[in-house]
C-alpha cells in the first residue's frame, strides 16, 4: 500500500470549495480527469474471466445458485450497516474544511438567510441519518440515473462518481453508460428496501457488461465487461476517497482475476481483497451484490458541515428526525413476537419497517426492528478524519506508461 501524499491546506480548501458548490444539472465536475494509468483505449478482454467461469453461477433460469434478486434486496442491510470504517491510529487526514473561519452564529445566519451557500450535509451515520441540501445527480454522457428521485447525494459524493466513472470512459472511450441506482432520498433518511443509504455516502452502481447497458443484471462470467469494471473499481479506490465497496464474492473473483492478468501488485490486491494488518478488506462480499456493487465514500466537508449545523437544524426544524432502527439478524427458531418483545416494540411495527407482508421471518435475513425513546442520529465529536488512499504501487502504473 503507498499512503497518498498529503495535500497543502490550500489545494485542500480549493478542493473544499469545488466540492461544496452547489451542483448543476448536467455539470460533470470531473470531464477533465486524467487517463487511467492502466491501459489507455486498450480493448476490454475476457480471458481472466474464463480462467474462474466454472466458479460463476449460470444466468439461465432457475440456475442461479444465489437467492432472487427480490431476496436479495433483502440481504443488503446486515454488511452495509455492521462497521464503519475508521483510520488506523495516527494516520488519519481531516482535511481543512471551507466554514473552519465561520462562527456557529454565522454559520446558523446562513443556514436561516441562504443554506445552499453552506453546501451539502451528511448528518449521522449511514443507517441511521439524514440529507441535507442533498445534491441530485446530474445526467450525464457516460451514466445514467435508474430513479431521479433516489439519487441524490453529497457534494463530495456525486463530484467522486464522476471523477471515477470518467477515468473509466479516459481509458476506454467507446464505453456503454455505467447504470447509477440508489443513493440517498432528497432529504436522507430511511430508503426503502435499503437499511443504509440514509446520509447522502452510499450508492449503488451497476457492473459493466460486454452486450451494452443493464441494470441489476446478475454479473458472470459470460457477460460482464470484466476490464471495464475492473478499471471503475480501480478509479473509486485510487481517485476517491472510498470507505468500503461491497461485491459478491462470484463477482470479486472475475474482477481479481481480471486485475492479476493486467499486471497488477499482488501484495496490493490481497490488502484490497482480504485486508492488510489492521487494514481491514476494502472490497468486502454482501449478500446482494452480485447484480450491482455498492460504495460508500467518506466525505469529511459534508460530515463536519452536519456536525456543526445539527443543533441550530433541528432548532429552526428544517429537519425532521424519524424513527430509530436496530438491525437484527435472525436466528434459526426466532419468531416476530420474540423480537417484539426484546426490542420493546410490537409484531405490526416490525412487518412495517419492513415491508413484511406475513409474521414469517427467515434465519439469516435482516430486519429492521424500530425503536422507541431513541436519540437523534449519532454524531462525531469533531471534524471526520479519513485514512490515506490505497494507492497501487507506483511502478505498476511506470510499467504500463513504458509499454503502451
Amino acid at each position: 500500500m503507498v499512503a497518498r501524499p498529503l495535500l497543502s491546506a490550500t489545494a485542500w480548501l480549493v478542493l473544499a470549495a469545488t466540492a461544496c458548490a452547489p451542483a448543476r444539472p448536467g455539470s460533470t465536475a470531473s470531464a477533465a480527469a486524467p487517463a487511467s494509468a492502466a491501459g489507455e483505449g486498450a480493448p476490454p478482454r475476457q480471458s481472466a474471466a474464463n480462467a474462474v467461469a466454472s466458479a460463476t453461477p449460470s444466468e439461465a433460469p432457475g440456475g442461479d445458485a444465489e437467492s432472487s434478486d427480490e431476496d436479495d434486496d433483502e440481504d443488503e442491510g446486515p454488511a452495509d450497516d455492521s462497521f464503519d470504517v475508521e483510520p488506523a491510529p495516527g494516520t488519519g487526514i481531516t482535511p481543512p474544511h471551507p466554514l473552519a473561519g465561520v462562527s456557529d452564529a454565522e454559520l446558523e445566519q446562513r443556514l436561516l438567510t441562504k443554506p445552499s451557500s453552506l453546501g451539502s450535509m451528511s448528518i449521522g451515520k449511514p443507517n441511521a441519518g439524514l440529507l441535507f441540501n442533498g445534491t441530485p445527480m446530474p445526467p450525464g454522457d457516460a451514466w445514467t440515473v435508474v430513479a431521479s428521485a433516489e439519487a441524490y447525494g453529497t457534494d463530495e459524493t456525486i463530484a467522486s462518481l464522476e471523477t471515477a466513472i470518467h477515468a473509466v470512459t479516459a481509458q476506454f472511450p467507446d464505453s456503454p453508460k455505467v447504470s447509477i441506482g440508489d443513493i440517498s432520498a432528497r432529504g436522507g433518511g430511511y430508503l426503502r428496501p435499503h437499511l443504509s443509504h440514509q446520509s447522502g455516502r452510499d450508492v449503488d452502481v451497476g457492473y459493466y457488461y460486454l452486450d451494452g447497458t443493464a441494470w441489476y443484471r446478475r454479473a458472470t462470467a459470460q457477460n460482464l465487461d470484466t476490464a471495464r469494471s475492473w478499471a471503475l473499481v480501480r478509479a473509486l479506490v485510487a481517485r476517491t476517497d472510498v470507505e468500503m465497496i461491497l461485491i459478491d464474492h462470484s463477482v470479486q473473483a472475475l474482477l481479481r482475476a481480471e486485475a492479476e492478468h493486467e499486471g497488477e501488485d499482488p501484495e496490493w490486491l490481497d490488502g484490497l481483497f482480504k485486508g492488510k494488518g489492521a487494514l481491514p478488506p476494502m472490497i468486502r462480499h454482501a449478500p446482494g451484490h452480485a447484480t450491482h456493487l455498492h460504495v460508500r465514500f467518506y466525505c469529511p466537508i459534508a460530515q463536519e458541515t452536519g456536525r456543526r449545523a445539527y443543533a441550530a437544524l433541528l432548532r429552526h426544524q428544517m429537519i425532521h428526525v424519524g424513527p430509530s432502527y436496530a438491525v437484527h439478524v435472525a436466528r434459526k427458531g426466532e419468531t416476530l413476537a420474540a423480537l417484539a418483545k426484546r426490542y420493546n416494540t410490537t409484531v405490526l411495527a416490525i412487518r412495517r419497517a419492513n415491508g413484511l407482508k406475513s409474521s414469517v421471518i427467515q434465519a439469516k435475513k435482516s430486519y429492521r426492528i424500530p425503536e422507541r425513546g431513541k436519540a437523534p442520529p449519532s454524531l462525531g465529536r469533531g471534524p471526520t478524519a479519513i485514512p490515506p488512499r490505497r494507492l497501487p504501487p507506483p511502478t505498476v502504473a511506470a510499467g504500463r506508461s513504458a509499454s503502451q
